[in-house]
């Protein structure tokens, strides 16, 4: 846990801040950092021309693009060029779930590289959450595993922040990929906890899981520094085995104050939160 930043506890904003603008914008990441987050966590997806653009859904859907273009309508990222991506308007649009999003008109996908270059300099303490977006039941986005988990490492060495970011990803060959280029690199297990073990095996690399006690133990073994399960997970019996394993614990995704209040409570390392506004309450 040496390599979590020197915080109390780290506070990262969830695809920017997602319970405040529209996820994965300018205007997300800006407001996570206005209110004050130690870290950020997003996701990433490779283009159908090998870009690494900051996206979390496979395709892309209506309620949350304005097509200027051609329509795109659940398009999958992965056929689609930066070129086309960049005709799609991600901020003019607010979703329900989340009353207090302020639309950014205009807003584009950004590349990897393109977030870095905006933030990274400028907030020198700020962590990286790179959550790498891989469905290891797609056979289409295992044949590109490698070249986007090496793509990611690239943009993270080449801005300069492999010393505050975090590999993150519920696909844990991801992860080992990861480890077998870089050793040096910290990885974070995502999980589901509680699973069937037969809808878990896919997701943990060259380890199967009936061949340990729990998933926290499992991704100890993987040799991940973070284990970061549903926030429900995080009773301070759990939170202290992951300790004692030599895990930090970064639960997602924690929007209530009350639940916040018990994350504490519960001894956790860090949280992903929409709503970083609420950590003050707390």
């Amino acid at each position: 846990m040496s390599a979590w930043p020197h915080v109390p506890l780290d506070l990262q904003g969830h695809r920017g801040a997602r319970g405040l603008a529209p996820e994965s914008t300018i205007a997300s990441f800006d407001a996570a950092i206005a209110h004050g987050v130690t870290g950020i966590e997003f996701d990433v997806r490779l283009t159908g021309d090998g870009e690494v653009v900051v996206w979390h859904d496979p395709t892309l859907e209506a309620a949350k693009c304005v097509f200027e273009g051609e329509d795109l309508t659940e398009a999958l990222v992965a056929d689609l060029t930066l070129a086309q991506l960049r005709s799609v308007d991600v901020g003019s649009r607010t979703l329900a779930a989340y009353p207090q999003q302020v639309a950014a008109p205009g807003s584009r996908i950004l590349t990897l590289a393109e977030l870095f270059d905006r933030y990274a300099a400028a907030h020198p303490t700020l962590w990286w959450t790179v959550e790498v977006k891989v469905d290891p039941t797609d056979p289409r986005e295992v044949a590109t595993r490698e070249e986007l988990t090496r793509r990611v490492i690239d943009a993270i060495k080449d801005a300069g922040v492999e010393g505050r970011s975090f590999v993150h990803s519920f696909d844990w060959a991801v992860l080992e990929l990861a480890r077998d280029i870089d050793p040096s690199l910290v990885l974070s297990a995502l999980m589901v906890p509680g699973m069937p073990v037969e809808d878990v095996r896919p997701w943990t690399g060259s380890l199967d899981p009936a061949d340990f006690p729990d998933e926290v133990a499992a991704a100890a073994a993987l040799g991940a520094s973070v284990f970061s399960p549903y926030w429900t997970w995080c009773s301070p019996d759990n939170v202290a085995r992951a300790h004692e394993l030599g895990l930090a614990v970064l639960p997602w995704t924690v929007n209530e104050v009350a639940d916040l209040e018990a994350m504490k409570a519960a001894g956790v390392d860090g949280l992903v939160t929409d709503y970083p506004d609420r950590w003050t309450a707390v």
